[in-house]
């Protein structure tokens, strides 16, 4: 897994498909997105320069994402790419604790 860090992350929307998106510019990707017919993006600054699985946790937590949309691209893109054992949602009065643990499956053709 890449170490690749970002200060800005979001989400947006193409053709009805709500997506996770970074970035290290922020004017810069929004005006690329919005070109490229991207509709419905919400980008916060990050509070330090954070690898895509800690920002997908950080988003999860955030007011700005509270959708039904964002919050399922947010775990789609943890699930497909992110390391689930990082994914935690933390509760202000309570130990942080996992919300949502996926495995992907793994399959052997039999071929």
């Amino acid at each position: 897994m890449a170490n690749k860090t970002y200060t800005i992350a979001g989400t947006s929307n193409l053709n009805g498909v709500t997506k996770v998106r970074f970035a290290n510019d922020l004017s810069s990707r929004v005006s690329t997105l919005v070109n490229k017919g991207h509709e419905q993006i919400r980008m916060i600054g990050l509070p330090y320069a954070m690898t895509k699985t800690e920002a997908c946790r950080y988003m999860y937590d955030s007011d700005h994402f509270q959708t039904a949309e964002c919050l399922e691209a947010i775990e789609t893109w943890v699930v497909n790419n992110g390391d689930t054992r990082e994914f935690i949602k933390s509760d202000a009065d309570a130990e942080p604790k996992i919300t949502r643990t996926y495995v992907k499956e793994e399959f052997e053709p039999d071929f």
